[in-house]
């Protein structure tokens, strides 16, 4: 028994040897790096040829055929083309996560929950030649002088491996690009919002208020911002999206809409363009509302400046466990920025600029993803940005508090009745 697995994986060594040299004899370097259709074409088909002979080879040699001759052929394009024993996890709709922590344990998240997987690699070398021949293309290294890497994958999902000698064996992150609801409908059918609570955060998109949403990781943080800037309309409306990795579908949607998405740095390290820089030329680009995907620096006081300069309805994200939490890190942000300014003049600044603060939350019972709070911010008391909230979970479902919002006539404007009267006409 153990003698014909061996013969088997000889066998699979052999093919996916002379399959390899086959296509780089036949494809220049991109596109056996970055394949098209009509590549994926040609590698099938020569793996199908390559099968098919050692099976005539076996009958031949009186040795037995290969068991799964179409499995193979799928094992052989995924390793040659593709992620290797990483893509039948990434076609997986369902699973959003990816996590490799060396060659033996590898796990997938599906609905908030991790599971570990039946996927391994040879060894640790088995798992950094897939990643550098994944990263190649994308213009990224991975080596001992460069052993960190952050990319994103042509499908916009985000890849980052740290290996040797920063840590003691290759480890993997891939964080899928899924977008479950498109739409504030979506995020009701999805249970997130209450049809209450969409309609409120509707008019106050359509009102131009200013949004940020908040969350932990895997809270849906890009989901809803995508769900709220759906719900943008009319043809004045000029709207650019700013990412580091673009998973916005606005431009999409909208009728003028440009996204725009921050490079790193190439091997030489040279041609980063940063969030903060597009933050800048987006304000040169005539928007009426700017949208970032997410704030964690110095791009903060751009964003803050944009929303007190006119581009009334702008959004963006931050990674923070509560309102005042995201305030405050908001807050941390812009203090960063060369500008230097004094503490109180941003808290100024955050208090005109935000209006709605948006909390996200990931149900460790259920995985759901839920909004917790939807939080008006009221302007300044003593040296602390002051706010209330509208909405709050109340034994697992979000509800009125009773607080009405200081921007009623705005949101009636938007078509809003007020909540607990019916919520949009």
């Amino acid at each position: 028994m153990a003698g014909a697995a061996l013969v088997h994986d000889e066998r699979e060594r052999t093919i996916r040897a002379e399959v390899q040299e086959e296509l780089r004899r036949t494809l220049d370097g991109d596109d056996l790096l970055a394949p098209g259709a009509e590549e994926v074409e040609r590698a099938r088909q020569l793996i199908a040829a390559r099968i098919a002979a050692a099976q005539r080879q076996a009958t031949t040699l009186g040795q037995p055929p290969i068991a799964d001759p179409r499995g193979l052929e799928r094992r052989l394009l995924d390793d040659l083309l593709g992620f290797g024993a990483l893509q039948p996890l990434l076609d997986d709709r369902a699973i959003e996560e990816i996590i490799v922590n060396g060659p033996r344990r590898v796990f997938a998240i599906a609905e908030g929950r991790k599971r570990l997987t039946d996927v391994t690699f040879a060894d640790d070398d088995d798992v950094v030649r897939l990643l550098r021949r994944v990263i190649g293309p994308l213009g990224g290294r991975l080596d001992e002088t460069s052993p960190m890497v952050d990319a994103r994958l042509p499908d916009g999902s985000r890849l980052n491996a740290v290996i040797p000698p920063l840590a003691t064996a290759p480890h993997v992150t891939i964080r899928k690009f899924l977008l479950r609801a498109k739409t504030l409908d979506d995020l009701v059918e999805l249970e997130t919002l209450t049809p209450e609570a969409a309609a409120f955060l509707g008019a106050c998109v359509r009102a131009g208020l200013n949004i940020l949403i908040s969350g932990g990781t895997g809270t849906g943080k890009t989901t809803a911002l995508n769900a709220l800037g759906a719900a943008i309309t009319g043809i004045d409306e000029r709207v650019i999206t700013i990412e580091e990795t673009a998973e916005l579908q606005l431009d999409t949607v909208l009728p003028d809409c440009v996204a725009l998405s921050a490079r790193a740095a190439n091997v030489e390290g040279a041609g980063a363009v940063s969030i903060r820089a597009l933050a800048r030329n987006a304000l040169r680009m005539r928007p009426t509302r700017i949208i970032v995907g997410e704030v964690r620096g110095e791009e903060a006081l751009d964003m803050l400046s944009a929303m007190n300069s006119g581009h009334d309805g702008s959004m963006c994200t931050v990674h923070a466990s509560g309102p005042r939490e995201a305030l405050s890190k908001l807050r941390t942000y812009a203090l960063m920025a060369d500008e230097a300014l004094p503490a109180q003049a941003i808290t100024e600044m955050i208090a005109e600029a935000i209006q709605v603060v948006v909390q996200l939350r990931l149900d460790a019972a259920t995985h759901r993803r839920t909004v917790s709070h939807i939080y008006e911010v009221t302007g300044i008391e003593g040296d602390a940005i002051a706010g209330s909230d509208l909405f709050t979970l109340q034994d697992g479902r979000l509800v009125w508090t009773g607080v009405r919002s200081r921007r009623e006539a705005r949101l009636a404007a938007a078509g809003y009745a007020g909540a607990g009267r019916g919520g949009a006409k």
